[in-house]
């Protein structure tokens, strides 16, 4: 005759109950697992407070979230002291390149020159000219290459010793010196008609000579 089993019905835990089994309290004090109904540890006999059921060995959540305020302002700060520190002394540098003075060609520095002819003249004028009144006519040459060849003359007014207003006219001559920057500066400074007819006179009798030897085979 056959054997028949029977075999009881066993119920099975719920999620539930499952998920609250496998958090089991522990001791804060020895680390001992303990019961959650009980107050006492098994391990070191200390008495066990409510607050127990907060310590469990759970794992916390792996997952990562937004940063907080703190770790926010700290990256703000990190950002600034970089652009601080790497972009201050790019612009120091920077601006430091920008007031070198550039080298000149020899056509810029002539167009310079010419700009500076008359004020510096107009500047002379009133060194020279005493108890100056009023410029009436000014007027410079600047065609030559070499600056020591230019001329200017100015037409003014000024009172004479008297309290009276008389004209007088005036011729200058132009030369060049080196500034505190560097560069190639005109300077001018009065001479008399004679001065001139003799300085006109060496400029053609070396022109004279300089066209002599080129023209020799």
């Amino acid at each position: 005759m056959p054997t028949i089993l029977f075999i009881p019905r066993v119920p099975l835990p719920s999620p539930a109950e499952g998920a609250s089994s496998a958090k089991l309290l522990v001791c804060p004090d020895c680390g001992t697992a303990v019961d959650g109904a009980s107050r006492s540890c098994a391990g070191c006999g200390g008495v066990l407070e409510r607050s127990l059921a907060g310590h469990t060995n759970a794992r916390p959540s792996s997952v990562v979230g937004p940063l907080s305020p703190t770790a926010a302002g700290a990256w703000l700060v990190l950002a600034v002291l970089l652009v601080v520190v790497v972009g201050g002394p790019i612009y120091w540098w920077r601006s430091q390149y920008a007031q070198v003075p550039r080298p000149e060609t020899e056509l810029q520095m002539k167009n310079r020159l010419q700009s500076e002819a008359e004020t510096e003249m107009l500047k002379e004028s009133t060194n020279v000219i005493v108890g100056l009144t009023r410029i009436i006519h000014a007027s410079v040459v600047t065609a030559a290459d070499n600056p020591y060849n230019w001329g200017g003359d100015v037409t003014a007014e000024y009172v004479n010793r008297v309290g009276g207003i008389e004209r007088t006219n005036v011729l200058f001559k132009f030369g060049t010196d080196t500034g505190m920057d560097g560069l190639v500066h005109l300077r001018c400074s009065s001479e008399s008609e004679t001065e001139r007819r003799s300085r006109q006179h060496g400029d053609k009798h070396e022109f004279g000579h300089w066209f002599d030897r080129s023209s020799r085979p």
